[in-house]
């Protein structure tokens, strides 16, 4: 079997680099996403690397003359067939101490025991674990795992392959942008949309031109996005009094280096008095490590545990510009910790609460948080994480979808360099193939 390993900037490219080498049928056998060249970490770049057959045959459906074997088909399709469950069957009494006939059912026999039926000669208790014992030998573990990776990047290269061809009406240019939106994850329904717009408002003429359709198609992308502020990380609005913002969201999404970015940002860049608040008291360290931010830029933080210290907080820091408030991390399905947070932004009310979302998650789990966070309070949304996103598409999904104003994004991890405001036309143009 011929097996080859291809690299790219993003997922998509590496996607069509292996169907440009071994076809739309090749076999995805592996992949990972890692960070190369730089010094010590630093400048360093995204990589996606994808090991790939084109050996691997895959059969479904009924045998039609002059198809392979059962067998053959089953181990193709990365199911486990009778001769195969049989030999894992015999390794595993082999294992045990046991010997299987060639049928695979066996010499063992079973028997009353103290512990549920025992099963003499091959040294397991119960039915049970030597069940538990076959699912976990290695052969079987790693057919299950190449079966369910298989069907999920052929999905994706049928989908892609089955889309490009129902949309040949579109003109060249409008087309490879159309592949490019499909690629990314773009939602069906909005590359549907888009195209048809851009074939409908442009000329023959026009349509040739790849910078316009390019430029034209951003435009579209973008006014799909609500957007909060249109200049550099934005100067709190003083003529209100002090202006407070509270960060919401899953666990792991980065809430505290955001706080971090920002916080330095509005002190350093925008010479404003900023106060930071903490209510993150359940995970480890989370204090000190907001508390370490915090002695780097030179601000005051506060710890509170109850929504009256939050209030009393508050009111500590009301001469301050502009007032950053870190929460802990809560699962979008505990509604108790849900409703904890309830609490807290009711008694403290914030100017602003900004959900924030990884761009490392999938759709459906943030559409989850938008929903459950959404019954709390969200009023902007941020994404984080772009550096490690394998693709932008989703981001313009859910922004769309949830109808809130996307207010910032980050980019990276160093502090206060990586964070921007949530402008539509920079997200549209990652979409189409931007480098961060």
């Amino acid at each position: 079997m011929i097996v080859k390993t291809f690299e790219a900037s993003s997922m998509a490219e590496a996607l069509s680099k292996v169907k440009g080498e071994l076809g739309p049928r090749a076999v995805i056998l592996h992949t990972r996403s890692l960070r190369r060249g730089g010094v010590m970490g630093f400048m360093a770049r995204n990589v996606v690397e994808i090991t790939a057959s084109a050996d691997v045959r895959i059969a479904a459906g009924k045998r039609r003359a002059g198809t392979a074997p059962q067998g053959e088909r089953d181990a193709a399709a990365g199911r486990t067939g009778p001769a195969e469950r049989r030999n894992l069957v015999r390794s595993v009494y082999a294992k045990a101490g046991g010997a299987a006939d060639d049928s695979g059912a066996g010499m063992a026999t079973v028997g009353a025991g103290a512990g549920g039926r025992e099963i003499s000669g091959t040294g397991f208790a119960t039915t049970r674990e030597m069940a538990t014992a076959v699912l976990k030998e290695p052969t079987f573990e790693l057919r299950s795992e190449l079966s369910s990776l298989r069907g999920m990047v052929e999905t994706l290269l049928q989908r892609t392959s089955r889309i490009a061809g129902e949309r040949s009406d579109l003109p060249e240019q409008l087309a490879r942008a159309y592949v490019t939106l499909i690629e990314q994850q773009v939602a069906d329904e909005i590359a549907e949309r888009v195209a048809d717009d851009l074939k409908t408002e442009l000329t023959a003429e026009q349509l040739g031109n790849a910078t316009l359709v390019r430029e034209r198609l951003i435009g579209k992308l973008a006014a799909m996005v609500p957007a909060a502020v249109t200049s550099t990380v934005a100067r709190p609005n003083t003529g209100v009094g002090c202006r407070s913002i509270c960060l919401v969201g899953p666990t792991g999404v980065g809430k505290t280096t955001t706080i971090a970015k920002l916080a330095a940002a509005f002190k350093l860049r925008q010479k404003q008095k900023v106060g930071l608040i903490t209510i993150d008291t359940y995970r480890i360290a989370a204090v000190d490590q907001l508390r370490t931010y915090a002695n780097i830029i030179g601000v005051p933080l506060k710890v509170v545990l109850t929504p009256q210290e939050l209030v009393a907080g508050m009111r500590e820091l009301s001469d301050c510009d502009v007032i950053l408030i870190d929460t802990a991390g809560r699962s979008p399905a505990d509604e108790l910790k849900l409703n904890e947070l309830s609490g807290f932004l009711a008694a403290g009310n914030p100017t602003e609460v900004h959900l924030v979302l990884a761009s490392t998650t999938t759709q459906a789990a943030m559409e989850s948080a938008l929903q459950r966070f959404g019954r709390v309070r969200v009023d902007q949304i941020i994404f984080t994480k772009l550096d490690e996103a394998v693709s932008f598409g989703i981001l313009l999904n859910v922004a769309r979808k949830a109808s809130k104003a996307l207010s910032y994004i980050t980019t990276g991890q160093d502090v206060p360099d990586h964070v921007e405001v949530g402008q539509p036309r920079r997200l549209a143009r990652l979409i189409l193939g931007e480098k961060l």
